[in-house]
């Protein structure tokens, strides 16, 4: 077998950047979404979840960015472009996820915060992006 890594050099963070995650217990007996659902049932389980987690997105400069997350059997992100410095809540579901943000151009450094695990209807983030 070829040693690919050393052959061509790739040490270190300028050949492996970092795509910042932050991981998340699931919160146990609540629904779960299924492969056998539709998209709409699905997302009416998700909608279900009053548990969020409030995550804060830094950078140096202003960097558009994906959220995402994984999960047991995927790695998922949202098509909408966001920029840095702000906050926003996602859904906590009963199993254990890795909430992501993912900068649009891969060398861009991005900083990922857990600023609170809470609920949907806390009066502090009333104005933040719930997704």
């Amino acid at each position: 077998m070829r040693n690919f890594k050393l052959e061509k050099n790739f040490i270190g963070n300028e050949a492996w950047p970092v795509i910042p995650s932050i991981f998340v217990k699931g919160i146990p007996g609540q629904a779960d979404v299924s492969a056998d659902n539709t998209a709409e049932e699905n997302e009416k389980i998700i909608q279900s979840w009053k548990n969020v987690v409030v995550l804060k997105v830094a950078s140096d400069k202003p960097v558009k960015f994906y959220l995402g997350f994984s999960n047991y059997a995927a790695v998922s992100y949202l098509k909408y472009e966001f920029e840095t410095d702000m906050e926003f809540a996602m859904r906590i579901g009963p199993t254990d996820n890795r909430y992501l943000a993912i900068p649009k151009n891969l060398d861009d450094e991005i900083k990922l915060e857990l600023v609170e695990i809470t609920t949907e209807d806390d009066p502090k983030y009333k104005d933040i992006v719930l997704v």
